[in-house]
């Protein structure tokens, strides 16, 4: 969600974040389900047909990139 500014956000504070932490990284997912049903919810600002289709599509990938994440750091 380029919108929000994330992204740049994290960029920005980087340096912070890398004296907390030390060398790290992250991981953003985007435009994920906020209800299980949408027909429950007067929530106007959602598509539930394109939250569906990112949630099948995308979500699968992101949820492999944190998995991956994981890995990476239980190795370290």
């Amino acid at each position: 969600m380029k919108e929000w500014g994330y992204i740049e956000h994290f960029k920005r504070h980087e340096i912070t974040l890398q004296r907390i932490f030390g060398d790290s990284e992250y991981f953003c997912s985007f435009d994920t389900c906020q209800f299980d049903d949408y027909s429950k919810m007067v929530a106007p600002r959602f598509d539930p047909v394109k939250k569906e289709q990112r949630r099948k599509e995308i979500f699968p990938i992101d949820c492999q990139r944190a998995f991956d994440m994981g890995v990476r750091f239980a190795v370290l």
